[in-house]
Order: structure tokens, then C-alpha cells, then sequence
């Protein structure tokens, strides 16, 4: 990983860009978008709750290809609760399997599971570091995290 600071939605349409997402699927049928950059990309991508929750609810709460440029990273089981680092490093598996499918030489994302997640970035780098390579970008809007 490589990390850099920068606005995540800054990239939406130009490269392949993760949002952090939860298992919770409304009423409505559309994802549960309420907080992080999940809520910042869902005011980006006006379609993006609708066509999440439905990839949610038909195959799980998986990392999932949503469009050309966009992928979703489960961080959460539901909104309400608080990330789990089991759940971060088996989307971080998931999200290097489709990178390798998909041929993408870069790809930008979030640290993931920390700010509302509640996870410690040292914690989250530690996990995830090993899986995935120079190829995935970790935008940061503040001080870019040391790794541990």
C-alpha cells in the first residue's frame, strides 16, 4: 500500500475507487450510506445506494464490482455497528482477487474501518498491509498514518 492526501471523491470516473460500506440494506431496498465516504461518494453517485443494496442483498455482504470505477469494501455488518477487523482484512482479500481479475494498476481508497468504523489506523495497516500491494492507494484528507 502507498498512501497520499487527497479526496477520495476527487477520483470518482478517472480510476477504480473504494467506498467503505455496511451490510444494511433499507426498507427501500437501497444501502445504508449514512456516514464516512460512504455517505460523501453516495452524494457523488446519485445511483449508488439503489444498486449497492441491491448486490447486498442478492450475494452478501462482499467486496462488489458496482461499476467500471467503483467498488465497495465492507467494513461493517450493519450501520449501527462498529467495524470489525476480521470483516477489513476479508474485504482487503477480496478487494486484491478483483484488482488482479480487473488488471487494475492503480486503485484508490480510504483507510478503511477507522474514523466511524472506531478502529485504530495502526491496527488496520498492520492487518492489511500484507495483502495488498503498491498498486492500492490510501487517500487521507489530514497527516498520512505511520505504518507499525
Amino acid at each position: 500500500m502507498k498512501f497520499e492526501t487527497a479526496n477520495l471523491v476527487d477520483y470518482i470516473g478517472k480510476a477504480p475507487v473504494v467506498v467503505t460500506t455496511n451490510g444494511t440494506v433499507k426498507k427501500d431496498g437501497k444501502a445504508n450510506l449514512g456516514r464516512g465516504n460512504a455517505k460523501e461518494v453516495g452524494k457523488a453517485v446519485s445511483w449508488l445506494a439503489e444498486k449497492l443494496g441491491y448486490l447486498v442483498t442478492n450475494f452478501g455482504n462482499h467486496v462488489h464490482h458496482i461499476d467500471e470505477m467503483l467498488i465497495s469494501f465492507p467494513v461493517e455488518e450493519t450501520w449501527t455497528s462498529q467495524a470489525d477487523i476480521m470483516l477489513v482484512k476479508r474485504s482487503a482479500e477480496e478487494l486484491k482477487r478483483l484488482a488482479d481479475k480487473q488488471g487494475w494498476e492503480k486503485v484508490y481508497m480510504p483507510l478503511p474501518g477507522c474514523g466511524f468504523g472506531g478502529l485504530r489506523p495502526s491496527t488496520v495497516i498492520n492487518e492489511i498491509a500484507p495483502i495488498l500491494d503498491d498498486r492500492f492507494i490510501v487517500l487521507n484528507k489530514g497527516d498520512i498514518p505511520k505504518i507499525l
